[in-house]
């Protein structure tokens, strides 16, 4: 059986991505926004956006990851969370202003399995 989802877009609902002061810019509505968005183009049956409960990235949200690229999206809104969507999608120009960067591999700890960071 093959595996029918080609993307995964994760969309943090946590607390701090998920404020009521955030209005209609918190991580539920852009979840909702883009769940639509995916519906409306037709892409139901391959594509799938999820809420997950915390994506530990409380400082830069509200946060988006895309998989299967990894990609994290940080700092959104609704419109640039379609953006991103439609980056990844190839609907667009990818929202490079909303890419989370990575630490460079030197300045990663290196944690070893079963231990803790």
């Amino acid at each position: 059986m093959k595996y029918q989802f080609e993307h995964h877009f994760l969309v943090c609902t946590g607390a701090r991505c998920n404020r009521e002061d955030r209005g209609e810019e918190r991580g539920e509505k852009i979840q909702e926004t883009l769940k639509d968005l995916n519906r409306e183009l037709g892409r139901k049956a391959t594509v799938r956006v999820c809420k997950v409960s915390c994506l530990d990235l409380c400082d830069h949200g509200p946060n988006m990851i895309h998989y299967p690229t990894g990609e994290v999206y940080s700092h959104l809104d609704r419109d640039s969370a379609r953006r991103a969507y439609g980056g990844e999608m190839g609907d667009g120009p990818v929202a490079e202003d909303k890419k989370l960067e990575l630490q460079d591999e030197g300045q990663r700890s290196e944690v070893k399995a079963g231990q803790r960071p």
